[in-house]
């Protein structure tokens, strides 16, 4: 696990009611992964996550006024029910990806009484970056996605 830097990480962890291998389907599958990934007026158009090292990781999210936001990644890491790290600055494969990477999200999942400590640690390559991600709404907006998910994961269980 990497270690916090307060000037370019930001990070949130929630309780979720579900197991972990139900959190990980909720990840894998994209018809669940549309359900909780972005706040309510964003809508998932395509999704495809390879849940393996090298594995692709793409989002395209709709704002509200019908810009279209894609997100072509990678995941790094990927220990079945226990972490996810996943990010941009290269594409499925590990191909070269993005001249300008945004973020890494290191993500744990730690079984706990009454369900999953969901730990999201997500790296920025500057200050600069991490204020922009927080100026983008991360505290509200990661919050309300993981609220979500806990509701749909609940339910799953």
């Amino acid at each position: 696990m990497p270690d916090f830097d307060a000037d370019a990480d930001l990070e949130i962890e929630r309780l979720v009611r579900a197991a972990p291998e139900v959190i990980w389907r909720c990840w894998g599958e994209p018809d669940l992964f549309r359900q909780w990934f972005t706040p309510p007026g964003v809508e998932v158009t395509e999704v495809e996550n390879d849940l393996r090292s090298g594995g692709r990781a793409f989002v395209v999210m709709k704002l509200p006024d019908g810009t279209l936001m894609p997100s072509e990644g990678c995941f790094f890491l990927a220990e079945p029910y226990r972490r996810l790290v996943y990010g941009d600055a290269v594409r499925a494969g590990f191909r070269p990806g993005h001249e300008i990477p945004f973020m890494t999200a290191d993500i744990t999942l730690t079984p706990q009484k009454g369900g999953t400590l969901y730990r999201a640690h997500v790296m920025h390559n500057s200050a600069e970056a991490r204020r922009r991600h927080e100026d983008m709404g991360f505290a509200d907006g990661w919050a309300t996605t993981l609220a979500q998910l806990d509701e749909l994961a609940s339910g799953l269980s």
